[in-house]
């Protein structure tokens, strides 16, 4: 997978959870604890609006309501609109400024991937969701081309026979590593 298929991939599961969120739920706290869900999803549309001016191609993106009356469709062109600055040729092989420092291209993907996983989750997660445990993307769901890549989770492709569950020792779920080689 390469890092756009990684954004693709986070991008429509927030979107999905954002579709879901009923217009009641709209003001319920999240665990980012001065934010309701609104701001949650603000913040993300916010951060979709800067890509363009850290990217280099844009202005900046003034703050306050980027969702104005129809947060779920402001959010979804939001996102549409972050993927084609991400989605320019060039961009990942060139140095772009964010708040981080001079980094290469590649990682605004990274960024816009990490506020996904961190505030698309939990604004799910503190709004009243029956389904409980780790979001859809479970390690090594997400893979760009490294060891093990052609494995993925739950499988048994790969394995010796002394790895089969009754070998192994049970261990605690260690959480999603990102395919950047992060830890979760």
């Amino acid at each position: 997978m390469t890092a756009l298929d990684d954004f693709d991939l986070a991008a429509s599961t927030v979107i999905g959870l954002v579709t879901a969120v009923r217009a009641d739920q709209w003001a319920l706290p999240t665990a980012c604890v001065d934010w309701d869900v609104r701001a949650v999803v603000n913040h993300l549309a916010h951060g979709n609006a800067k890509v363009a001016f850290w990217a280099g191609t844009g202005p900046p993106a003034p703050d306050g309501d980027h969702l104005g009356a129809s947060p779920v469709s402001a959010f979804a062109a939001s996102v549409a609109a972050a993927r084609a600055v991400l989605a320019e040729p060039g961009l990942f092989s060139r140095q772009v400024t964010t708040p981080l420092g001079e980094v290469p291209g590649v990682f605004l993907v990274h960024m816009r991937v990490n506020e996904y996983l961190a505030h698309g989750w939990t604004s799910r997660t503190r709004r009243g969701s029956r389904r409980t445990g780790r979001p859809s993307w479970r390690r090594g769901r997400w893979s760009s081309g490294g060891p093990g890549s052609e494995r993925r989770h739950g499988s048994r492709a790969g394995r010796s026979a002394r790895s089969s569950p009754r070998h192994r020792k049970p261990r605690r779920p260690t959480g999603w590593r990102p395919s950047w080689g992060g830890r979760g």
